[in-house]
């Protein structure tokens, strides 16, 4: 994503006598700021041929990750940076970085070039004259509100940009091997604090214009229905479709995608595209196939990237659907009527509680007593509160066991050790004994799970885009 950020350009106002420094760049460089540039690396990850492709347009930057057909990436659209998972499938990522993205977006994109209206509030001043490894550069610098100022360097020869720094000089990016393609120069070769960021094997300005990734996003055949959940269940299991072949499916925030059990693959003669690495309680390495469309009620989601799970089945159910699903459409589960809803619309009843996100799975604050811990949202999950083994071994005094059971799960067997946690906080909630537990071998998302026992006692909605679970107290 740093590297995406440093390839193409905004507009500014400018004082101190840069106009002229910044015609002589303009003219340099080209008209970057409203182009579309592709950039391509072709790289060898851990043993895996990889295609690294960086898109750019404005302030917006698509980076993907790519063995095969299989991507994931990131998305930064000039204001929030996004993770990107196979399916394009996008989340938030934590705000804390982006300051600093857009500033490095701003000043090695050039996009301070460009008209005014496409940095509005940004300020470029003229630094003169400084040296850096022993030459002459033109300086200036930009900055300007929720940005982190930046000092750029210009040849005076040849007008392009060579070097990005903070004011600190902790961070330096610098620019080479510059190539000329039509009207524009570009680097083909980005160094961070003297080390190779990223090295092109090509470059190209296309016409088309950079769209942003959106997703799986259904077709509903009239107005979103409620779907009936396995009544015997406490986990969200409803009846659905892949490829036209019936079969169940489990709402699962606790996936970072879509998965379908081996046997479901092969009857569909799914088309593999890739490989990929499970954990659960256990890990093993299986592989990526196409297929669909996949329905549920009058909603139709078009053909997607799914996971095999060669020890799925066994559950009940053929397909989890998890970050693919929910990141597109809200969705309602209530417990009391054992329906589900999708495509919801906004609604404000309950305590609204942020989202964050750990590989696509949502996270929230809890106070376990008088700890605070971050837990998944994990509708898959049969458990109240089951936390990670690590953080339990920390807090051993959150409760007191009083159970041990064997449990399984995908990748393998564990053991659960249950006990009661007297005092739980989620938002403005304030629940009286809960059950918690925690599994020796779970390599679970934050510090444990929020599982579908905990949840029950609510009705839930979950807003991806949002940022926000809903909850409102239930009658179970």
């Amino acid at each position: 994503m740093l590297c995406a950020l440093l390839a193409a350009t905004l507009g500014a106002a400018h004082s101190d006598g840069s106009a002229g420094l910044l015609r002589r760049m303009r003219d340099a460089a080209g008209p970057v700021w409203s182009a579309h540039i592709v950039s391509v690396a072709r790289l060898v990850l851990d043993g895996t041929p990889t295609v690294v492709s960086a898109e750019t347009q404005g302030p917006r930057v698509l980076v993907k990750h790519c063995a095969g057909e299989v991507c994931d990436g990131t998305y930064f659209n000039g204001e929030r940076l996004y993770s990107l998972n196979m399916n394009s499938t996008l989340v938030p990522q934590p705000r804390q970085s982006e300051p600093f993205l857009r500033s490095v977006r701003i000043a090695g994109g050039l996009l301070f070039l460009g008209p005014s209206s496409e940095a509005p509030g940004v300020r470029v001043v003229n630094g003169g004259t400084a040296w850096y490894d022993s030459k002459p550069y033109r300086t200036l610098t930009i900055e300007g509100s929720d940005l982190i100022p930046l000092r750029l360097y210009v040849d005076p020869r040849r007008w392009l940009l060579r070097v990005v720094r903070t004011l600190d000089g902790r961070e330096t990016f610098e620019y080479v091997g510059y190539r000329r393609i039509g009207a524009f120069s570009l680097p083909f070769e980005v160094l961070h604090n003297g080390r190779i960021l990223e090295r092109y094997d090509d470059r190209a300005i296309v016409a088309s214009v950079l769209q942003p990734p959106r997703g799986l996003v259904p077709a509903f055949n009239g107005p979103a229905e409620s779907v009936a959940t396995d009544p015997r269940s406490v986990t969200p299991i409803v009846e659905c479709s892949v490829g036209g072949v019936p079969t169940r499916c489990l709402i699962d925030s606790g996936n970072s995608g879509l998965s379908m059990s081996s046997e479901l693959a092969s009857r569909l003669g799914a088309t593999v595209v890739g490989s990929y690495k499970v954990r659960g309680l256990g890990d093993y390495s299986t592989q990526v196939v196409r297929a669909g469309p996949l329905r549920i009620a009058n909603a139709t989601y078009p053909e997607a990237y799914y996971v095999v799970l060669t020890d799925l089945r066994r559950y009940g159910y053929d397909v989890v659907l998890g970050a693919d699903m929910l990141a597109t459409a809200n969705i309602e589960i209530d417990p009391v009527a054992h329906a589900v809803r999708l495509g919801v619309s906004d609604a404000h009843e309950g305590v609204a509680i942020p989202l964050s996100f750990e590989n696509f799975i949502p996270v929230v604050t809890v106070d376990l007593g008088s700890v605070e811990a971050q837990l998944a949202v994990d509708t898959g999950d049969e458990s109240n509160i089951n936390l990670s083994y690590d953080f339990y071994e920390k807090h051993p005094g959150l409760f007191t066991v009083t159970q041990r059971r064997t449990v399984g799960g995908i990748g393998g067997n564990s053991i659960e050790m249950i006990g009661e946690i007297g005092d739980v906080r989620i938002g403005d909630y304030r629940l009286g004994p809960q059950r918690i537990g925690t599994t020796q071998t779970l390599q679970g998302t934050a510090f444990g799970h929020l599982g579908a026992g905990f949840l029950s006692q609510f009705l839930v909605r979950l807003d991806y885009a949002g940022g926000e679970l809903r909850l409102l107290p239930r009658r179970t």
